[in-house]
C-alpha cells in the first residue's frame, strides 16, 4: 500500500515553506492553487499543480473530491493556506474528514471564526481583551457614541471586501468620513461583512502571535512571536519580519482560546498589545498553516512533518521552544524598511543589525534558490492578483 501524501493548497510563500519542509522529510506532496503562479512552482522539489476554481466558489469543493478520486489522492492529507480553503473543507466537514487525512473545526464551530462579527462576540463571551469594537446592524447604523475616533472599518469577511480593497482595514477621521466611505468606497459591500474598531496604537513591537501545532487545544509544537514589521506598515494584510521571542501573557491567553475550541490542527492567534494600558488585545485567529510559519523550524521543529505524522501515526510529542530566531520576506520587507526609514520610524544601522543574526529567509533557501529570483519576475502579477 502507497503511502499517502500531502495536498499543499496553494502555490504562494506559505506553500513553498511547506514543500520544502515536506518533501525533505521523504514526503510526497501535490500543489494546488487558484492562481496558475506563484513561487512554489520554481521549487526544485518538483510535485504534480493543478489549476484550480476559485476557493470561494461553489466548484472549488466537487472540483476537489473530482480529483483526489481520479488521482489516486484520497486519503491523504489536506494542509490549507487560506481562509476561503478552510470555509470550503468546514462546510463540508463530515464528507472532508471522510475522503481525506484531515482535522479541523465543521463550520458550526469555524463560522466563529471565519466571521469577524461572530468572532469578537465569541471572544466577549470567553471575557477575553478585544479591541473597542461596533457593530453595524444596518447600513445607517452609526458608531456616534459607541467609539473613539479616528476609527476603522474592518470586513467581517474578507474575500467580499477584497473585491473593493486591497486594505486589511481602513481608517476613518469622523462620522461623515465614515459615511462617505459607505457610499462610495464600500457600496457594494454588504453591511452585515463589515465592523467598526477602535485603532490600537503602537508599532510592530506591540503585534504578537502564539502559533504552532495543537492537538485537542493542547500546545504540541507552539511558540509566541513578536511580529515587528508588516505590509502595509499600519494596517498590514502580511508580515515581513518576525523574532520568536516568548511572552507569557499572550501564550496563556492563547491556550484559553484553544482549549475553548479543543482545537487540533495548525494555527496562529494574533494580538496587539496597547501601549495606553499595556493590556494585550485580540485581533484573530487562522485555524490553518500561516505565512512565517517556516520560523518554527529554527524553534520547535519541522511542524509539518510533525503534523503528518500525527494523522497518520497519532504521534505528538510536547516540544518545548528554543527562541531567538528571526524570519524574513526580503521581497516586502525590503520596501517597507524604507517605507519606515522615510518615516523616521527604523534607522539603517538598525534594519541590518536586524536581518544579520539568526535569520530564516521565507524565500531564499541555498538548496533551493530558484523560487527567490523567479518571484522577482512574477511581481507584477503577484502585485495584481495578491496586493503585494
Amino acid at each position: 500500500m502507497t503511502t499517502p501524501g500531502t495536498i499543499i493548497l496553494g502555490n504562494e510563500y506559505q506553500a513553498l515553506g511547506l514543500l520544502r519542509l515536506l518533501s525533505m522529510s521523504g514526503i510526497q506532496c501535490i500543489l494546488v492553487d487558484q492562481d496558475p503562479w506563484g513561487p512554489a512552482l520554481f521549487s526544485r522539489f518538483r510535485c504534480p499543480f493543478y489549476h484550480s476554481p476559485h476557493y470561494a466558489s461553489e466548484q472549488f469543493w466537487p472540483w476537489l473530491v473530482n480529483l483526489a478520486q481520479q488521482h489516486d489522492y484520497l486519503g491523504w492529507v489536506v494542509i490549507p493556506t487560506d481562509d476561503e480553503q478552510v470555509r470550503q473543507l468546514a462546510e463540508h466537514f463530515s464528507e472532508a474528514v471522510t475522503l481525506f487525512r484531515f482535522v479541523g473545526l465543521p463550520w458550526s464551530d469555524y463560522r466563529y471564526i471565519y466571521d469577524k462579527r461572530l468572532a469578537f462576540q465569541w471572544i466577549k463571551q470567553l471575557d477575553l481583551p478585544a479591541p473597542q469594537t461596533y457593530i453595524p446592524l444596518r447600513r445607517d447604523d452609526l458608531p456616534y457614541d459607541g467609539l473613539p475616533l479616528p476609527a476603522i472599518v474592518k470586513p467581517a469577511v474578507k474575500r467580499t471586501f477584497s473585491r473593493y480593497s486591497n486594505k486589511k482595514a481602513i481608517p476613518f477621521e469622523s462620522i461623515n468620513h465614515l459615511k462617505r466611505l459607505l457610499e462610495e468606497d464600500l457600496k457594494s459591500v454588504p453591511i452585515e461583512e463589515l465592523l467598526y474598531q477602535e485603532i490600537i496604537p503602537g508599532d510592530g513591537k506591540n503585534q504578537w502571535s502564539y502559533a504552532g501545532f495543537f492537538v485537542e487545544g493542547e500546545p504540541k509544537a507552539a511558540f509566541t512571536a513578536c511580529r515587528r514589521r508588516q505590509h502595509p506598515p499600519d494596517f498590514g494584510r502580511a508580515s515581513t519580519y518576525v523574532i520568536a521571542i516568548h511572552d507569557e501573557e499572550v501564550e496563556r491567553l492563547s491556550c484559553e482560546l484553544l482549549l475553548s475550541l479543543k482545537y487540533t490542527g495548525l494555527a496562529e492567534i494574533e494580538w496587539k498589545r496597547d501601549p495606553r494600558d499595556g493590556q494585550l488585545k485580540f485581533l484573530e485567529m487562522n485555524a490553518r498553516c500561516w505565512g512565517w510559519h517556516s520560523l518554527s523550524s529554527r524553534v520547535v521543529g519541522n511542524i509539518p512533518k510533525m503534523f503528518y505524522d500525527y494523522l497518520l501515526y497519532s504521534k505528538a510529542e510536547t516540544v518545548q521552544p528554543h527562541y531567538g530566531s528571526r524570519w524574513v520576506k526580503w521581497i516586502t520587507d525590503i520596501p517597507v524598511a524604507f517605507d519606515l526609514m522615510k518615516r523616521g520610524e527604523l534607522g539603517f544601522k538598525e534594519y541590518i543589525r536586524s536581518v544579520l543574526s539568526n535569520t530564516i529567509s521565507c524565500e531564499w533557501e541555498i538548496t533551493d534558490p530558484f523560487p527567490f529570483f523567479l518571484q522577482f519576475a512574477l511581481l507584477p502579477y503577484l502585485i495584481m492578483k495578491r496586493g503585494y
